[in-house]
């Protein structure tokens, strides 16, 4: 029933009313008084709009066209689907009761019940096509039921039960949909009907389809995704037999309920063969099949063979044949095959030797080229970049670039001039430029902008400005800026229409922009729908917005990001309701999904590399051997932890190199700050990736990070752990000050600052880290130390798929207060040292095998010296540089990578040089050199890596052949000491190779 339908109804009831018998007995009510005015049922208006609308007033006169009017400014709010007025006499006045049915608005939905994907709950909920804030009617929940059933279908589960629910909240205002699904159990494919003139068999078109598990043949499980690869695995087969026009349709999926199979209907029609081939030229398949784009359709007609003729044409003229003139022309089918024929006249080579620039006044002429494809010949392109395509473009360019500068009259034109010398030639082309008059702004005029503290603000940010050159792109920014204020501002209808006149001044022009900003909207309340374990009161703190706020959908959709940054919310639906109505003061409605609590992710891994455990029988290979260490990994993460956004996580690591165990509890939005988090921590951690010895940590921390900017945080962070060693094969270090545990309190600050395109992979930008720590007895450390930790990457895009990477780190390790008996070298912690060398640090050294090492001791107290053992001993400060240059190698996940590593760690920081040269067998503080190459596999994880590293100056050092006793025997080194107790020279592996997974840097 439409309004003006139900308006002619009231009217002429209202009209009825006044003239029937029951009031016209003592008076006539038109033209009375109105004495009051009551609305039925009440509050379904804002009172400022209720206000806005009202034309029946208390006070005021009865007349039948302000019962219209009434009528009809109700029904424009939106908020009602009908309105009658009734009037009674009440003394020598009237009485008006207007009554009103109101709309109901959907504030939220969700779907409920065991999924079993596919579908996911995303793909169920974006099929039933509800609207948050959108009128409800029942028709539309009964097609999103019929919709949710066929998604079912298509997916198998044709016995699935969809029960939808529909909620009133305490207004009766809106109403909130349940969708209870049971998807009950999903059925399996048969063997499918197929159909057509096939031309291969019916069994090798059942394996194109995947629908069944080769070998055992099972019948696999209905999905939707799985069908569509098996009608796409049947076209693909009939390609591979270049039949490039094959049609696979899938007719229709027949559902037996007794036996809850599936069986496909397929139609074929095959098509000829075609073959597609260059005359005249040479051209390889796989650049016919990247250009003519028949092989990417899938389909032959004339639009895409002149498209392939003209990619042709640009690829040979990129490649120096500028005169190239490509038609093509296609032969009947003969014996069921097609050919189409690309005749080539590919014509002189040309090489672009020169490009010349005449006419520019106002740019130089390396502004212009920055803007150009074109670019003569050089020792990166030996034939220059050249082609009708570029010239035109480059003209197109060339013009924007004035034309955005105020040379509304600029010609942009080239000449291309050719020498012939034989079978080659050369090419000059000059882009002649005729930059004409540079048009001014003379003024700029806002028009319909009432107030003046508004009118400045806008006039501040005018690209379009007196005295600076007039260019359309600037009036397009100019109007993109104003309306975005308002509609950030609560204008949702504001409009502005921008124009341009010549001045009287010659080459100048005046702008005017004319602004409509119509009604104003306000927030009239906030209504949050879906919440179950999640706290409301959670929710309302990130929710700025209060009543009689402008309404901005663009705040609200600010709003609806910070939620989803929470980690805790599958889905924020948020919506204005009644958008379409003119009441000013609507609820803004947010709709959540809350994502599944409790998360379990398994993974496993390995490592293949020169590493080894320590091991106190054998001491003879100090620089440990090639191993292999599979890696078991599972996080279990419990989300919004008593519904208060925060998260507990138990992380841990099994292999044979480290266990690993942390528990952590982060609470986001510390004291309702946005971006700073709290995170509290155990940690018990045994590596045993060291030669020398194995390291046990046992630690409790509390964490405090803030986030400046997307790309910039700092954190803060006390750390508390006890370090011990075990396993020592040094007998140098069986000191008791050095293997007996140590207390550590460490108070530590962090910067990061990420600017990466992509942190699992990056192309460009910046990674920057600064770690500062200060362990001190006044944060009950035993050992007192100040640790800094630098490191510096960059990535530079050198070409499209070219990225040349750099990374910097340094490190040093300033002990003080060393206990008695020590040096302050000697007094950090084995695990708190400094260890470097492997597949993400330094690749001319094994894992963890840089820098010093044990070079024997001298007797003490008259006891025995102890030979060296050649063991790495960390050190307290390190500088590493890499250098990678990463590119495609094989199709689009295999690429390459050629890289260079030097640095070392040292002793002390007093140690670190850049020498790359050893000066005997007990000197370590000088750089080495790696060079190499590498694979990387992309894979959803990061890619998977292998390196293999050439150390060009590897050091040399003394170890021991024998075991831990025969070393603890030796006494102090003289000849007639037994063979066993002879020092042995070794070096470190010229080659070393590593296989792991991510990126180095």
């Amino acid at each position: 029933m439409t309004a003006d339908f139900l308006r002619l109804l009231t009217i002429v009831a209202v009209s009825g009313a006044l003239a029937g018998p029951c009031f016209a007995q003592t008076t006539n009510l038109a033209g009375r008084p109105i004495r009051s005015v009551t609305y039925v049922p009440e509050a379904v208006l804002h009172p400022d709009d209720l206000a806005r609308v009202q034309v029946l007033k208390p006070g005021g006169v009865l007349r039948l066209e302000d019962v219209g009017e009434a009528i009809d400014r109700l029904f424009a709010t939106g908020l009602f689907d009908d309105v009658s007025v009734e009037a009674e006499a009440a003394g020598d006045g009237v009485a008006i009761r207007v009554v009103t049915e109101p709309v109901k608005f959907i504030s939220g939905y969700t779907i409920t019940g065991g999924i079993k994907q596919p579908p996911n709950r995303g793909e169920i909920t974006s099929t039933t096509q509800i609207q948050v804030g959108a009128r409800f009617r029942e028709g539309d929940v009964t097609s999103a039921v019929e919709r949710i059933h066929g998604l079912f279908d298509s997916n198998g589960l044709y016995q699935s039960e969809i029960t939808p629910q529909v909620e009133n909240d305490a207004s009766g205002q809106q109403v909130f949909v349940t969708f209870h699904v049971k998807p009950g159990k999903r059925a399996k494919y048969e063997m499918p009907v197929i159909r057509g003139e096939t031309k291969l068999s019916e069994s090798s078109i059942l394996r194109a389809t995947g629908w069944r598990l080769p070998l055992i043949h099972w019948w696999r499980h209905v999905t939707d995704s799985r069908t569509q690869h098996g009608v796409q695995g049947i076209r693909e087969k009939y390609q591979k037999d270049d039949r490039l026009t094959t049609q696979v349709e899938l007719e229709k999926l027949e559902f037996d309920s007794q036996r809850r199979r599936v069986r496909p209907t397929v139609n074929i029609t095959p098509g000829p063969k075609i073959r597609v081939k260059a005359v005249e030229a040479k051209v390889s398949g796989r650049v016919m099949k990247r250009y003519v784009p028949v092989f990417q359709e899938q389909a032959v007609d004339n639009d895409l063979l002149v498209e392939g003729a003209r990619n042709l044409r640009d690829y040979f003229q990129s490649r120096g044949y500028y005169d190239v003139d490509v038609a093509f022309r296609t032969q009947p089918v003969v014996n069921d095959e097609q050919e189409i024929q690309y005749v080539i006249s590919l014509g002189t080579r040309f090489r672009l030797v020169k490009l010349s620039i005449a006419g520019n006044k106002y740019f130089d002429e390396e502004t212009i080229r920055a803007r150009m494809f074109m670019a003569p010949a050089s020792l990166l392109s030996r034939r220059g970049r050249y082609s009708e395509a570029f010239r035109k473009k480059d003209e197109e360019n060339v013009g924007n670039l004035y034309r955005s500068n105020g040379f509304r009259d600029v010609k942009t034109t080239s000449l291309a001039t050719r020498e012939a010398q034989g079978e080659s030639g050369r090419v000059s082309v000059v882009l002649n430029i005729n930059e004409g008059p540079q048009w001014i702004v003379e003024s700029v005029e806002l028009e319909g902008v009432p107030d003046e503290e508004r009118r400045k603000t806008f006039e501040q940010q005018l690209a379009s400005l007196p005295g600076q050159p007039f260019a359309e792109v600037n009036m397009a920014s100019d109007r993109a800026m104003i309306l975005t204020w308002y509609f950030s501002s609560g204008y949702p209808r504001a409009d502005l229409r921008a124009g341009w006149q010549k001045a009287e001044a010659p080459n100048r022009v005046r702008v005017v922009y004319r602004i409509t900003e119509g009604p104003r909207h306000f927030v009239r309340g906030i209504i949050t729908t879906g919440l179950k374990a999640t706290s409301p009161k959670l929710v309302a703190k990130r929710i700025p917005l209060k009543p009689g706020d402008p309404l901005s959908s663009s705040d609200l959709q600010g709003i609806q990001r910070s939620f989803y940054d929470m980690g805790v919310f599958a889905r924020v639906d948020t919506a204005i309701e009644n958008p379409v109505g003119d009441a000013r003061y609507k609820y803004a409605l947010y709709n959540f999904e809350e994502a599944n609590r409790y998360t379990v992710a398994l993974g496993f891994g390995a490592q293949i590399a020169r590493f080894g455990k320590p091991s106190s029988r054998n001491v003879s290979s100090p620089g440990g051997s090639t191993g292999f260490s599979p890696q078991l990994s599972l996080n279990v993460t419990r989300l919004n932890f008593r519904g208060l956004g925060h998260t507990v996580s138990l992380q841990g690591i099994y292999s044979s190199l480290q266990k690993r165990a942390s528990l952590s509890y982060m609470a986001p939005r510390f004291r309702d700050v946005q971006g700073r988090n709290i995170i509290f921590a155990l940690l018990y951690d045994q590596s045993l990736d060291v030669r020398t010895f194995a390291s046990r940590r046992q630690e409790g921390s509390v964490q405090i990070s803030q986030q400046l900017s997307k790309a910039t945080t700092v954190l803060g962070r006390f750390a508390y752990r006890r370090v011990s060693v075990s396993d020592v094969v040094i007998p140098t270090l069986l000191v008791p000050q050095l293997v007996q545990p140590v207390r550590i309190g460490i108070l530590s600050a962090n910067l990061a600052q990420d600017r990466r395109n992509d942190a699992s992979s990056p192309k460009r930008g910046m990674y920057n880290t600064a770690d500062i720590g200060l362990a001190m007895k006044w944060f009950g450390s035993e050992r007192s130390f100040m640790r800094v930790l630098l490191r510096n990457a960059t990535y530079h895009q050198v070409k499209r798929n070219v990225v040349f990477a750099r990374q910097t780190q340094f490190g040093w390790i300033t002990p003080f207060a060393a206990p008695a008996g020590l040096t302050d070298a000697e007094s950090v912690p084995l695990p708190e040292r400094f260890f470097g060398g492997g597949a993400d640090s330094l690749r001319a050294y094994p894992y963890n095998q840089a820098g010093p090492r044990d070079v024997g001791a001298p007797a003490v107290q008259g006891g025995p010296s102890s030979p060296p053992s050649g063991f790495p001993l960390g050190g307290n400060a390190l500088l590493f540089n890499n250098l990678e240059l990463r590119f495609p190698l094989l199709g689009a996940n295999i690429g390459g990578v050629l890289f260079h590593d030097m640095g070392n760690v040292y002793r002390t920081i007093t140690d670190v040089s850049i020498r790359v040269k050893q000066k005997d067998l007990k000197d370590f503080s000088y750089m080495n050199h790696a060079v190499g190459f590498g694979i990387r596999y992309r894979t959803p994880i990061g890619p998977v890596r292998g390196d293999i590293a050439y150390s060009i100056n590897p050091p040399a050092y003394l170890g021991f052949s024998g075991t831990a006793e025969e070393l603890l025997q030796c006494g102090p080194n003289r000849p007639d000491l037994p063979p066993a107790c002879q020092p042995v020279r070794q070096r470190i592996s010229r080659f070393q190779f590593f296989f792991s997974i991510g990126q180095t840097f």
